[in-house]
């Protein structure tokens, strides 16, 4: 029979403060729905991880949208903390991309450093008390013991310490595990070894690579985050390895429908008697999301794509009373695209925009899009719309092309291996196709 030495619970990507635009109505509170979703999210998660008897805590990074988070963030941050401090258990907090600012900013997650109360944030810091100090590169990889008698060691990379112009001042960081103890990876940037690694690719600050090396360095788990969709790296999970899975935390919350539909939590790791250790994903609640089947515009008549749009709203009424239970809004997220419209088709279809809301009844979120066919891809149809956030969108794979060679797209494919470099640009496209 197997036993469990040490439970221990990992997420990240809280997203604290985030809000969707476009929103049917607000939250009675005046907040953003999506915005309480976030803060009601992350206090199930720290309920959940306490109730399973976890023994530290591991914060992936992105605890904020923003690296000037709100007075509301900060303080919902911090009264989720405080279960895990009467809990008594320990915790660290990596910084992601959007805790910090692409200046030399301190990073948000200095709002949950709280050494006094079992609370470690890994972030630059001038002048830090000895007792806060960790070395290697104090703020850039840090190596954490979160269980004193047990040799068990947390080799975080920071999203300040994947930046490769560390090297230029003659830091060099290179996690190492270390010998005779269970050591576990946890950073915070795109994995290169990931088809999907430009997933995770959005505004906020640098986007940084995290070297497929380094889960090759004998660490028993490489549990990362910045990518939103949970669970183990293709290639990397039980099904290929026993020792040495690579995990993605995923989100605690989905942004709109940039991110896949999929479940939202936090993963257990156990520490089991025969030396390995056992990663678990633990879903919790999320809003339910509904992102409706295309609809080829070619070949039918406004009325007919209204019809069928009509179909689909009436499918069902879109309320759920767990999510009105946890957040006093019960209202689905719905989505609707339309392929191949012609302008005129675009025209009528707007015009329809007020109608389908109504139909929409319940929703929280009704939004429509258009996208472009592949005969349709060309520079004259690069822009469309969103009718419902009222906003011009880009075709993302076309600015993508245009990028490879300068700026931040540049810079990240420059920093991936050459071996993969035009594997993952053809992936990046391919995906970037479908938004």
């Amino acid at each position: 029979m197997t036993n469990v030495l040490l439970r221990a619970g990992f997420y990240g990507c809280a997203h604290l403060g985030y809000r969707m635009a476009g929103m049917a109505r607000t939250h009675p509170s005046g907040l953003n729905i999506r915005e309480v979703d976030g803060y009601a999210t992350y206090d199930l998660v720290m309920r959940d991880m306490i109730a399973c008897g976890v023994q530290f805590i591991s914060d992936g990074g992105d605890l904020f949208h923003v690296h000037a988070p709100s007075p509301r963030a900060i303080d919902e941050a911090l009264a989720v903390d405080d279960l895990r401090v009467t809990a008594g258990v320990v915790r660290t907090t990596n910084t992601g991309n959007h805790d910090k600012a692409s200046v030399s900013n301190v990073s948000a997650v200095a709002s949950v450093h709280r050494p006094a109360l079992g609370s470690y944030s890994v972030f630059p810091r001038q002048e830090r008390p000895d007792g806060e100090v960790f070395g290697p590169h104090p703020g850039l990889y840090e190596v954490h013991q979160p269980v004193p008698d047990m040799p068990l060691y947390l080799h975080i990379v920071s999203d300040y310490g994947l930046d490769d112009r560390l090297q230029d001042r003659g830091i060099h960081i290179h996690p190492t595990p270390i010998d005779n103890s269970v050591n576990i990876l946890v950073s915070h940037g795109i994995f290169s070894a990931d088809d999907r690694m430009f997933g995770a690719v959005d505004g906020h600050g640098s986007h940084r690579v995290i070297p497929s090396e380094w889960v090759e360095r004998g660490f028993d788990a490489s549990i990362l985050s910045d990518y939103h969709t949970p669970g183990p790296i293709p290639g990397f999970g039980p099904d290929k390895r026993k020792s040495g899975q690579v995990w993605m935390t995923g989100s605690l919350i989905g942004r709109g429908f940039s991110d896949d539909i999929c479940s939202r939590g936090w993963l257990l790791l156990e520490l089991l008697d025969t030396g390995y250790v056992r990663i678990t994903h633990k879903p919790v609640w999320s809003r339910p999301q509904r992102d409706f089947e295309p609809i080829d515009c070619s070949g039918k008549t406004v009325d007919d794509i209204n019809v069928l749009v009509r179909k689909r709203l009436a499918g069902q009424r879109w309320w759920d009373d767990e999510s009105a239970r946890i957040t006093g809004d019960g209202g689905w997220l719905l989505r609707q695209r339309f392929r191949g419209a012609s302008a005129a088709q675009r025209h009528s279809l707007r015009a329809l925009a007020g109608e389908w809301t109504t139909a929409a009844g319940d929703a929280a979120y009704w939004g429509v899009s258009f996208e472009t066919t592949p005969a349709e891809d060309t520079p004259t149809t690069s822009v469309q719309r969103n009718i419902s956030h009222g906003r011009t969108r880009i075709n993302y794979a076309e600015d993508f092309a245009n990028r490879q060679t300068s700026g931040r797209v540049g810079a990240v494919l420059a920093a991936a291996a050459p071996a993969i470099r035009e594997r993952a640009a053809r992936a990046a496209s391919k995906a970037l196709e479908r938004l």
